[in-house]
């Protein structure tokens, strides 16, 4: 009926979403990986170059559970397993590799925080002696009991007051506010492409996942009464830093606007790759979201040099010897694979 043709309509627009798992999959006996995260860890391995490595993927989820004591796997510990799994796909390491380098690998941070117990106790204790091993050479301590009772109260005034001051008043709300206690990392990203691209919560959920082929003409609501008719007249061909010139008409006015292609290569040259203890590599492809030394600083074994994110996966990357940072390979925004250098130690 009417019903059943709107859903099947529906579906076809959330297809960019869909994983591509067609059927069930018997073998949920032997991995135990959670249904909902089944697809989001299909995805991650995906973006993570690691399509090949599923089966893969899928024992070592089962090994790293084994490694982290078989704990129940929710939201949030079932990412913690997930992001382990994956790591030690990407790094080829087994259970028994795992714990004899524990002290200078560079777990995901989901793996160590839940070690410290930022996420609470598991039933049957944490796994000895990975997380002492791992805490020790991070100069990190356990947290004790139930985390949220050590927190410090919140000061939502205060919040609210430097996110009006940081965006403007009128685009601070309620809302707002509490979404930044929960997730702030996440809420300034929001925050950063709202800027770039303004309020996008009006445009049709189709145009919003399928981008506008020329010729296109689409009919928004801005607020009641008030509406804008688009049409994509043309998109000019790339230029050499990846920008091009996409022509739309706004209610019959010719508009021009400058776009990045972000499908076209803008970083030709290959990075070098991490050789030898005194060279960092990247442990997987990802992204640079942080760095924590600068040349010149002395630092020691297990120092945190950078941080890298890889579909919502951060890990803080350790150095790998003692000595003085000779040359930092990488900035920030920058997309590296595998084993790409990132930091030069001058050993002593």
């Amino acid at each position: 009926g009417p019903l059943n043709t709107y859903w099947e309509n529906v579906r076809n627009m959330y297809l960019p979403f869909e994983s591509g798992q067609l059927s069930g999959s018997s073998d949920v006996y032997e991995h135990e990986i959670p249904g909902g995260q089944y697809t989001n860890l299909l995805y991650q391995s995906r973006q993570l170059g690691l399509t090949d490595k599923w089966p893969e993927i899928k024992r070592k989820y089962a090994e790293a559970n084994m490694v982290l004591g078989d704990i129940p796997k929710v939201t949030p510990s079932s990412k913690v397993v997930g992001d382990l799994a994956q790591f030690m796909v990407s790094q080829n390491l087994n259970a028994e590799q795992l714990l004899e380098q524990a002290e200078t690998l560079a777990f995901p941070e989901s793996v160590v925080q839940f070690l410290r117990g930022e996420i609470g106790i598991p039933p049957g204790g944490f796994p000895e002696p990975l997380r002492s091993k791992v805490l020790s050479s991070r100069g990190l301590e356990g947290v004790d009991g139930r985390p949220g009772a050590s927190l410090p109260d919140y000061d939502f005034d205060e919040a609210e007051k430097l996110l009006r001051e940081k965006y403007g008043a009128k685009y601070i709300d309620e809302k707002d506010v509490l979404s930044h206690a929960l997730y702030p990392n996440v809420f300034s990203e929001w925050k950063e492409f709202e800027a770039v691209y303004g309020e996008v919560s009006k445009l049709p959920t189709d145009v919003f996942l399928n981008p506008m082929k020329e010729g296109d003409e689409v009919d928004i609501e801005l607020k009641p009464g008030e509406r804008v008719i688009i049409k994509l007249n043309s998109i000019a061909p790339a230029r050499d830093d990846g920008s091009r010139t996409v022509t739309f008409e706004v209610n019959g006015e010719r508009w021009f606007m400058p776009v990045t292609d972000q499908s076209v290569a803008q970083d030709e040259n290959v990075r070098k790759k991490a050789s030898g203890s005194n060279e960092v590599g990247s442990p997987m492809p990802g992204v640079i979201v942080g760095l924590k030394v600068k040349e010149g600083d002395k630092i020691e074994e297990g120092d945190p040099l950078a941080t890298l994110s890889a579909m919502k996966m951060e890990t803080v990357i350790p150095a790998t010897a003692s000595g003085v940072v000779k040359h930092i390979a990488v900035n920030i925004g920058d997309k590296v694979e595998g084993d790409d250098l990132l930091v030069e130690i001058e050993t002593e």
